[in-house]
């Protein structure tokens, strides 16, 4: 894992488990410089108490790392809970890009959690996909494991491989556990046919995120383990 590696945490949709997945992650690279970072936050009243940065403090051991404040994590908040380009006042694409390189230098691995799905708009012109691309990160997506998910997260398995960006791969999530073992695996077994990108497992509910169950913890040590050889 070369310095300043980032891995940029996607979803196929909102509300799929992004934040869950970013704090696990978080969780395992304890001990290791590392640090979470949400630089675009929206449906956020102020980013040291309601945004997704706050949500991974409270439930990370001891807080998040070196001292930061949720509101560190944040490059820009928004108020209303849209697409950034719609949220409010304009982004400033180029500082959020200046934001993550300058925490990337300082750091082993930056832990980059986007808003939304890869094609969500932050500026007129650029999407969650140009971020990830302009900072040279590896891109983890995080699906769910009912029905629809083949088809939302190949798309966007398409959209990544489209740009030539690298892909470590798929999680899918199912807090509630009401998928079936079968469903979870044909959707797997699929994901995978289709794509030539594996699926690194399922995480269901979680009792406790602040004591999270080995089974989970197991799927992000595959995931991020591929981000070890990965070329950034």
């Amino acid at each position: 894992m070369t310095p300043g590696s980032i891995l940029f945490i996607t979803g196929t949709d909102t509300d799929v488990g992004k934040t869950v997945v970013s704090l696990l992650i978080m969780r395992a690279l304890a001990g290791r410089n590392a640090v979470y970072l949400k630089p675009v936050q929206t449906g956020c009243l102020h980013p040291d108490h309601d945004s997704d940065a706050a949500f991974v403090h409270r439930h990370l051991p001891k807080g998040l790392p070196r001292g930061m404040t949720p509101g560190d994590c944040v490059h820009s908040c928004r108020l209303l809970p849209k697409a950034p380009l719609f949220a409010g006042d304009a982004v400033d694409f180029a500082a959020i890009e200046a934001f993550i390189a300058d925490h990337a230098r300082q750091s082993e691995i930056v832990v980059m959690e986007g808003a939304g799905g890869i094609l969500v708009p932050i500026t007129a012109q650029r999407t969650m996909l140009d971020l990830a691309c302009a900072v040279g990160a590896s891109i983890l997506v995080v699906g769910r494991a009912g029905l629809g998910t083949i088809n939302h997260t190949l798309l966007t398995l398409e959209a990544i491989k489209s740009r030539k960006a690298n892909c470590l791969g798929v999680i899918l999530t199912d807090p509630a556990s009401a998928t079936a073992e079968l469903d979870r695996r044909e959707n797997s077994e699929a994901i995978e046919n289709y794509s030539g990108l594996p699926v690194h497992g399922f995480i269901g509910r979680i009792a406790n995120l602040s004591s999270p169950p080995q089974s989970a913890m197991a799927v992000i040590e595959t995931a991020i383990g591929h981000l070890a050889s990965a070329k950034i």
